[in-house]
């Protein structure tokens, strides 16, 4: 379980967000919305250790990822982010751009490494483009790649940044019944978005970045 106690975080002086509390369990969705500035892309940046905050505390299952009083942080891959762009690295193929990470942090052996990924690669449908570079991927094709790329860690929550804006309502749908089965593995989904429609059929809870500040 995620568990953020009274979080908070100042942008130029002003309260972005402020005294927010929020829980997330396994096997569930949950979707952020609201309007552009209004800190969604913070809050992910927060829990993902990118940025950290003024206030408050950010747990999983009690273990402690940073406070704001003692200024710490502790490395955990327990909460992976698709970036909005993907960020898939250019210059790599598909099977590379998944195990490149966890080879050089010696998480995984190279051969354990991509076996996981070839595993991922199949239960998200795309497992022909194994050696294909992002160039040559559709859009919906990158995204499946960047939520393989997360999953390799074995993340408990999978943090999602305007994962529908660059698809059609057809493609979205379906990005939605991965979701689905995704967190049948025992993974909690953060997902930022503008999409209220999306948001509603695939959500478990929606909550509105107003929230951050208590409004």
């Amino acid at each position: 379980m995620l568990k953020i106690e009274h979080l908070g975080k100042k942008m130029n002086g002003s309260d972005l967000i402020k005294d927010f509390s929020l829980t997330v369990q396994k096997k569930e969705i949950v979707s952020i919305v609201g309007e552009s500035g209004s800190g969604k892309t913070t809050f992910i940046r927060l829990l993902n250790q990118l940025d950290v905050p003024d206030e408050g505390q950010i747990k999983l299952d009690d273990d402690e990822l940073f406070t704001s009083q003692a200024g710490d942080r502790k490395i955990n891959k327990k909460i992976g982010l698709v970036f909005q762009d993907f960020q898939l690295f250019p210059n790599l193929t598909v099977i590379e751009n998944l195990t490149l990470s966890p080879v050089l942090n010696k998480d995984l052996t190279r051969e354990e490494a991509e076996t996981k990924a070839e595993e991922l690669l199949l239960k998200l449908a795309i497992s022909d483009k194994r050696e294909a570079y992002p160039k040559a991927l559709s859009g919906g094709q990158k995204q499946r790649v960047a939520i393989a790329r997360a999953l390799m860690l074995e993340p408990q929550i999978l943090c999602l940044d305007e994962p529908t804006s660059a698809l059609d309502h057809e493609t979205a749908n379906r990005f939605g019944e991965l979701l689905v089965s995704i967190i049948k593995d025992d993974v909690g989904v953060i997902m930022i978005t503008h999409d209220l429609g999306f948001a509603e059929k695939f959500s478990d809870r929606i909550i509105s970045s107003r929230q951050f500040l208590n409004q």
